[in-house]
């Protein structure tokens, strides 16, 4: 089947699409009056103001695809390796022929990958946590709405739980299982293997993207070739695609992976079919309307207007003049990251997911990014704002020097300069630009003390990096850094380090995993702490020098 005959079965073109009928705008109706009764019944520490605008624009199988993303979990965030699966299946359709096949997705979230292979006439099912269906099913609907050939299904599934019971393999069986990005959940990788071993029997092919990030990666890639007949598909850096058969597999399945080592193509010829294939005109996922080329030149014009002031920045990050720019470094970082992008990164990076706050009397505006945790706003980042807006007097910050591990975004080191405290927000060094971005943008002329921004890995170096002899502070904020479940130990002793007799440390946390409860364990045991604020999961400490 050719090409054209995949897009023409698989999807309905036209402006149509865009339109919601009566039904989808009941269903609209009520999610909103939904979302109305949520906010009546919200935490008390969540922002008085929230601007629910992190949508973003991809470009596959010759479709705009609009993807609502959420803040409150992994599975709410679009990670790197979705966006290389779906380049991939979107530009190797003979090599993996979706067409009236089965599909499974473990771990969908925001439901992207899906979606992709929905188009491409895929059979889908989308599975996740019960707690993400939400969101992944309104994804899949919007975008495949009249428009494949299968209406995609959403369900719930728990890794390695009762799977026998819930998917029984004599009925539950897939031509393709697809994962990517799912190993960031380094407690249940045990589980994943399970879940993945009781789908990918002999018939079924399992293609999993993933983007190196912990050893943990690495220990599950050699489980993985363990347990299945694995080969790589691509490979660009980090970041990579395998495809894997079952070990207990017949001749077709063996002659199957055959043919997909003839077809691995490395990163440069990926690019060289990119070129063929624009100049012979056939459309790509880069594909632009006039609206959204237009939209793209007013954002440029907008941080064209905003890098006018200039200022100089040391290397450690630091600030030489209040009115120095962060976001000239951030623009040059982007513009670098651009001209270095991976050929698997989307060709329009609309940067919508802008959020508004509240604090301090001010509305305060967050420029998200997707490739990092650090980059991500986490719940107990708005419960310690929202703490330390409404108990000065239980944590007065005027004129006091705070240290913020961790800062991701920056939220709460902008929220304590409006309180008044000289600030040093810090964090791994690819997160930076934006942080320092969200600095400028949200503290310049209207803080007493401009907040400085500087790179701290946990538990390296700390003396000579910042020796406790010039590095002092009165206090210490963290808010949600314990999801970096492979750095605990380093954490704990890099808060040990800064908590000295005469620092106060206050940590946020929203406990989602063993490891957080383990972790509370071991702070209590190093200093002496008492409980601010609990909400739920959601608990704010407070810790001192033992």
């Amino acid at each position: 089947m050719t090409t054209s005959t995949l897009e023409d079965g698989n999807c309905a073109g036209g402006e149509g699409e865009e339109e919601l009928d009566e039904e989808g705008k009941d269903r609209d109706d009520r999610k909103t009056e939904k979302s109305a009764l949520q906010q009546t019944q919200r935490p008390a520490w969540a922002p008085c103001y929230f601007s629910y605008t992190n949508k973003e624009v991809y470009y596959y199988v010759g479709q705009k695809i609009i993807i609502q993303e959420g803040l409150d979990s992994y599975a709410g965030q679009i990670w790197p390796a979705a966006l290389a699966l779906c380049h991939y299946l979107d530009t190797h359709r003979e090599q993996l022929r979706l067409v009236d096949k089965a599909v499974l997705e473990i771990g969908a979230g925001t439901g992207l990958v899906s979606i992709v292979a929905a188009l491409l006439g895929g059979w889908v099912t989308a599975t996740d946590l019960p707690e993400t269906l939400n969101n992944l099913r309104v994804n899949l609907s919007r975008n495949t709405r009249d428009g494949c050939r299968y209406t995609p299904q959403v369900a719930a599934l728990s890794w390695g739980h009762d799977l026998e019971h819930t998917y029984p393999t004599s009925i539950y069986r897939y031509d393709y299982v697809l994962a990517a990005d799912v190993v960031y959940h380094h407690d249940f990788l045990d589980e994943l293997l399970v879940t993945m071993k009781h789908f990918c029997k002999p018939g079924t092919t399992l293609v999993w993207a993933n983007k190196v990030r912990f050893e943990t990666d690495l220990t599950f890639i050699e489980n993985l070739k363990k347990a299945f007949n694995v080969s790589l598909l691509a490979e660009d850096g980090e970041l990579k695609i395998f495809m894997a058969t079952s070990r207990d597999g017949d001749i077709r399945e063996q002659h199957l992976e055959q043919n997909y080592r003839e077809v691995q193509i490395d990163s440069t010829e990926l690019e060289e079919d990119q070129n063929k294939e624009n100049d012979s005109g056939t459309i790509l996922n880069c594909d632009r309307s006039e609206d959204e080329k237009e939209q793209n030149d007013d954002l440029k014009r907008d941080e064209e207007e905003k890098m006018e002031e200039t200022g100089n920045i040391r290397e450690d990050g630091h600030t030489e003049a209040t009115d120095s720019s962060y976001e000239n470094v951030a623009a040059q970082n982007s513009i670098e990251q651009t001209a270095a992008m991976p050929n698997w990164a989307r060709s329009i990076r609309m940067s919508l997911n802008k959020d508004i706050y509240h604090y301090v009397g001010q509305d305060i505006i967050i420029q998200e990014s997707i490739d990092s945790y650090g980059a991500v706003l986490w719940p107990a980042a708005l419960a310690l704002c929202s703490f330390l807006d409404n108990n000065k007097d239980v944590v007065n910050l005027q004129g006091k020097e705070v240290l913020e591990l961790g800062a991701g975004t920056g939220l709460v080191t902008i929220v304590a300069s409006l309180l008044g405290a000289s600030v040093t927000a810090t964090d791994l060094k690819d997160v930076l630009g934006n942080l320092s971005a969200n600095v400028a943008r949200n503290t310049r002329g209207r803080c007493k003390h401009m907040p400085k921004v500087a790179h701290l890995s946990w538990g390296n170096d700390l003396e000579q990096t910042y020796p406790s002899t010039t590095h002092r502070y009165d206090y210490v904020l963290a808010a949600d850094v314990v999801y970096h479940h492979d750095f605990l130990n380093e954490l704990l002793i890099t808060m040990k380090y800064f908590n000295k007799p005469g620092t106060t440390l206050i940590w946020a946390n929203k406990v989602r995993f063993e490891t957080d409860l383990t972790f509370t364990e071991n702070f209590k045991k190093a200093f002496s702490t008492s409980l601010l604020f609990e909400d739920g999961e959601m608990k704010i400490f407070k810790a001192v020098s033992g």
